[in-house]
């Protein structure tokens, strides 16, 4: 589901984009971005292009624009934290010495 964040960004970009088109869009980028967390772990991630081919269709392109980059973004920084948390601590300071 979309923050109040996502939601008045958009509404502030296509004010004439219903609340029910708004809601179909966020189910099929939930479902695309599900299934292709699930995959791309193992490389069989394209077996979302069907669900990814829906959550364009059903968002405004600038939409999914938003919600791919937000998601990359999201896993980058997820990734940067558990990299992190792999360093010792002593390590992780060392260059401040």
């Amino acid at each position: 589901t979309a923050s109040k964040d996502e939601e008045q960004a958009m509404s502030q970009e296509q004010p004439m984009v219903s609340q029910k088109k708004r809601k179909v869009c966020y189910e099929h980028r939930d479902k695309y971005y599900k299934c292709f967390n699930t995959h791309a772990v193992d490389g069989s991630a394209d077996q979302c292009k069907e669900l990814r081919r829906q959550y364009e269709e059903a968002c405004l392109r600038s939409w999914v624009k938003y919600f791919d980059d937000m998601h990359k973004n999201e896993k980058s920084a997820a990734a940067q934290k558990r990299m992190m948390q792999t360093v010792q601590p002593s390590k992780r300071f060392a260059a401040d010495e």
